[in-house]
């Protein structure tokens, strides 16, 4: 169907949407101009709103090494300001200079904290009269963040993951370097003090030339340093230390002073461990190969003779063919690691060379960043690669299963900055695959977080290091309503009559594609008066069958540069680039162990085991009870047969159901207490009111362990609070239990 077919606005609709056709859209659906969705009508500026951006990199801080200008405000706050009336002055000063901070980084500012403070005070006093004046200025004094608050001040920018992810990975850095310099200092230390010590025993030790020079120049005129030598010489010398040992205590000396990994006394150039290629970071690292071995050997070697422990004949052939190969992860967690940060992670050259690097096992930390997460509408042959080219990086790095992967948005980096820590400090490879909004004409921040709440790309943390199963090591942390398909949000508009009206929205991978001027032409916006009902909101028209959507045309909500509400068609390729994000978030909620199909197939079949199950006992329990007659012609008397006028040969008419039934349930009576046990979730309220009466199976699921262990009130006040109704209070043991009258009477609905 084509829209010069038909002519009507709907025909044209449908036409635009299926095959592109714009031909019989009217002028202005044609035009495409800027449009945006509707849910950034309220963060055209972000700069008034007071959320975790910007960020102050806080220098010096092992604990602390990136915190928010709001919550370092707080926190001043909590200092300064007394709670109440009181210090309500003090709290709109300084609230207001941190809305000054604000806007001078958004125009732009840049520096410290300390100085874009003192920018700031300067504004607000130049707008204060006298009186407020020197009130405002002693409160800004008194709230001035110490130097252990102080750092560059940065927005969240297209620059925001390199500069964040270095400034941690240096602390990272700053930590192993400390310990490998203090390690190395205190071995260099004691091997002096053996060369020292063999010296002292030697002939020129106590010679008088060197006694003079050993006591310094205040006190010469007072020894005879000649008949002090005389005596020393007198003394037993003792032996001397071996010249193979003396030259290989001085050989391990000399390659621990001389060493370039980390700052140490006598050191020359320090190795740069930062780089922009992957290539040119291995070959760095392949390179210095050979003095890291060397530093290795010659730390081994010192440990060794400083505890006496060095056995030539064992130790010099395997010193002496020690080399790079060696090398083991112990060794090589000694040393730095490297970073390497790539522009253009989208790039297919690109992504070979990281996973290249990552292949090696070594601890590279590489930062790759995602430009073009949506690719390109035009597909080439045999190929429908739109909307998922920033989603394969990072999975086929997590398939690598050793190597710590983390993908997340730039608006999100803060508050996961535990992860961003954790893998930067670990002595595996790690990829941060991170996009940070880079779209003309709308605030990184905001592009970024959008690119997360679409799914066009989630967040997620792959650490193998926390744990042996995927539970323990996959994370979704950082993405909004990970049980849902798309996150909804309140919006608010007024109609036609300026009358207020609230409704809640999906966030789409559509509604974000109208972030993209590239794919304007793919939305055609729809005048108020011809929306109609053939019209379906994109996440209602994902769920439709394909079958059903005949005759209705998907839209989403949009705004103008004046605010103004639009509903726009997409095209039919958006809506298949949506539905792969939504396979693609399915498949990490599988991992992260929601709506997880292996789980809920387990669960279907628990179900209707227990249907079955049920169906057993209530057999079992509508079965009249067997007469005397009954009861002795199935035990085989021939009298009662011939009673009953039942053949000798006759089977008996009931075969035990009770057979079918579980022990447990062939147990149970009206009067017993039990636990439909199958259906148990594990919520563990009836094990925390009474641990005794009732426990756990192997299967962590309730039953009654012992039903002396408690009361009749324990046993009704469980049932009452089970969550699925499964327990089954029975008749109370002990008569004599007060208030059996009122308990009984709660406990009928649970034992019917």
């Amino acid at each position: 169907m084509t829209a010069s077919a038909s002519g009507s606005p709907a025909a044209s609709l449908a036409a635009f949407h299926l095959v592109g056709d714009r031909t019989g859209l009217p002028a202005e659906q044609t035009d495409c101009k800027p449009l945006r969705p509707a849910l950034f009508a309220g963060y055209r500026d972000l700069s008034r709103l007071r959320y975790e951006f910007p960020l102050i990199l806080v220098d010096g801080q092992d604990d602390v090494w990136a915190r928010s200008l709001a919550d370092t405000i707080d926190l001043a706050l909590q200092k300064v300001a007394p709670p109440g009336i009181e210090g309500e002055q003090t709290r709109r000063q300084v609230l207001s200079l941190e809305q000054e901070i604000r806007n001078l980084v958004a125009h732009g500012q840049t520096g410290s904290l300390t100085q874009l403070w003192d920018k700031a005070r300067q504004k607000l006093l130049s707008r204060a009269n006298e009186p407020l004046a020197a009130r405002l200025l002693e409160n800004l004094a008194k709230a001035c963040p110490g130097p252990g608050f102080d750092g560059a001040v940065i927005d969240c920018d297209v620059r925001l993951p390199f500069r964040l992810i270095r400034h941690t990975w240096h602390q990272c850095q700053q930590v192993k370097a400390m310990q490998l310099h203090a390690r190395i200092s205190h071995l260099v230390s004691r091997l002096a003090d053996i060369l020292r010590a063999d010296y002292m025993h030697s002939e020129e030790a106590r010679s008088a030339g060197h006694l003079e020079r050993s006591l310094g120049t205040g006190d010469h005129a007072v020894f005879d340093f000649q008949a002090m030598a005389r005596i020393l010489k007198s003394l037993p010398v003792g032996q001397p230390m071996p010249e193979k040992r003396r030259q290989r205590i001085h050989a391990a000396i000399s390659v621990l002073e001389s060493q370039r990994f980390v700052n140490s006394s006598g050191a020359g150039t320090l190795f740069c461990f930062a780089y922009n290629d992957c290539n040119e970071a291995l070959a760095a690292f392949r390179q210095r190969l050979p003095e890291m071995a060397a530093l290795v050997r010659a730390i081994s070697i010192a440990e060794l003779e400083i505890e006496n422990r060095y056995d030539a004949s064992q130790h010099d052939v395997f010193y002496h063919a020690f080399d790079e190969d060696h090398l083991g992860p112990g060794d090589l967690a000694l040393f730095p690691s490297y970073l390497v940060c790539v522009e253009d992670g989208d790039d297919d050259a690109s992504v070979q060379s990281v996973l290249e690097l990552l292949r090696t096992g070594l601890p590279f930390k590489i930062v790759a960043m995602a430009d073009n997460i949506t690719g390109e509408l035009a597909t080439a042959a045999g190929q429908l690669c739109f909307g998922t080219r920033g989603q394969q990086l990072a999975g086929m790095a997590m398939g690598l299963n050793n190597v710590f992967v983390m993908q997340s948005a730039a608006s999100s980096l803060y508050r996961l900055r535990e992860f961003v820590m954790s893998g930067l400090s670990s002595d595996r490879p790690a990829l941060f695959r991170v996009y940070a909004g880079a779209l003309g004409g709308q605030a990184p921040y905001l592009v970024a977080a959008a690119a997360t709440e679409s799914r066009i790309f989630p967040g997620f943390i792959y650490d193998p290091a926390s744990g042996s199963d995927l539970a323990s090591r996959f994370h979704l942390d950082g993405n909004p309503g990970i049980e849902h398909d798309w996150t909804r949000h309140t919006f608010q508009y007024e109609d036609a009559t300026h009358q207020t009206k609230s409704e809640k929205i999906a966030f789409t991978p559509v509604d974000f594609m109208a972030c993209d001027q590239r794919f304007a032409s793919y939305f055609a916006s729809v005048p108020v008066e011809q929306w109609g009902d053939d019209m379906v909101p994109v996440d209602a028209f994902l769920q439709m069958d394909p079958n059903g959507r005949h005759g209705k045309v998907p839209f989403v909500l949009l705004i103008d540069e004046n605010e103004v509400l639009h509903r726009a068609v997409c095209d039919d390729k958006l809506i298949d680039a949506a539905q792969r994000c939504r396979e693609y978030w399915h498949g990490l909620q599988e991992l992260g162990g929601i709506k997880n199909s292996h789980a809920l197939r387990a669960l279907a079949g628990a179900r209707e085991a227990w249907e079955k199950e049920k169906e057993q006992l209530v057999a079992q329990a509508s079965i009249p009870p067997a007469s005397e007659d009954t009861a002795a012609v199935q035990a085989g008397d021939p009298a009662a047969k011939a009673v009953t006028g039942a053949p000798a040969n006759t089977t008996p008419a009931m075969e035990p159901a009770t057979e079918a039934a579980s022990p447990e349930a062939a147990a149970i009576t009206s009067d017993d207490p039990w636990i439909e046990t199958i259906r148990c979730t594990t919520c563990n309220e009836c094990t925390e009111l009474n641990g005794l009466m009732f426990a756990y199976d192997d299967d962590k699921r309730a039953y009654i362990a012992d039903p002396e262990a408690g009361t009749y009130r324990e046993l009704v006040e469980a049932a009452e609070t089970c969550q699925v109704a499964i327990i089954h209070p029975g008749q109370p043991s002990n008569p004599d239990e007060p208030g059996l009258q009122e308990l009984l009477e709660r406990a009928q609905p649970f034992n019917g």
